[in-house]
């Protein structure tokens, strides 16, 4: 995944952390997106760091992949970036290769309904590295999203990725648009 770093506490951030990583990224809950104050999610993510470039605006470029789903237990500090104490949540399962299986079905009729039928993803077919694959491909803006990372289980996660598909393929041939929109640049692993 691509993320762009400008904000000036986050640039320092990078100058601890790169060029290994890793670090975590968390989603604003609520409050301001650059600067001031914000409340962040409860639930991140690990990322290690694939590539990375400093533009000559001071801005840095990073390519990062996706590793383990951590809980925020306790902010550690707050400057010059925040730092949280964070510890592990573990996929609970509950899913196997037939709930992946439906699952994709469900990303098919979403693409051929958004008009991108020729479009055929592949992924890791694990229950719970698919689940968020999936997830990360589902229609919606991030509260939607945040909530699928937070599910505990694969088997539920996949459940409301299927429904979302096809909730989604539905909408849109009601509607007759191929709007596309499938972000599918996601690897959990």
């Amino acid at each position: 995944m691509a993320l762009r770093v400008f904000e000036e506490r986050y640039l320092l951030m990078m100058e601890d952390v790169l060029p290994a990583g890793p670090f975590v990224v968390v989603a604003i809950r609520k409050g301001q997106e650059v600067g001031g104050p914000y409340e962040a999610n409860r639930v991140g993510v690990t990322v290690d760091v694939e590539d990375y470039e400093f533009d000559a605006d001071g801005t840095c470029r990073l390519r990062i992949l996706g590793r383990d789903r951590v809980a925020l237990i306790a902010a550690s500090r707050s400057e010059p970036y925040p730092a949280w104490e964070v510890e592990p949540f573990p996929d609970e399962g509950g899913a196997g290769t037939d709930d992946v299986e439906a699952a994709f079905e469900a990303l098919l009729g979403y693409l051929r309904a958004s008009g991108e039928e020729d479009v055929r993803p592949s992924f890791r077919r694990e229950p719970v590295s698919a689940s968020f694959t999936l997830a990360a491909a589902t229609p919606g803006l991030l509260p939607q999203r945040q909530a699928l990372l937070e599910v505990p289980g694969a088997g539920e996660r996949l459940r409301i990725v299927r429904e979302t598909f096809r909730r989604e393929a539905a909408l849109l041939r009601a509607l007759g648009a191929g709007v596309g929109g499938t972000d599918l640049d996601v690897n959990p692993n």
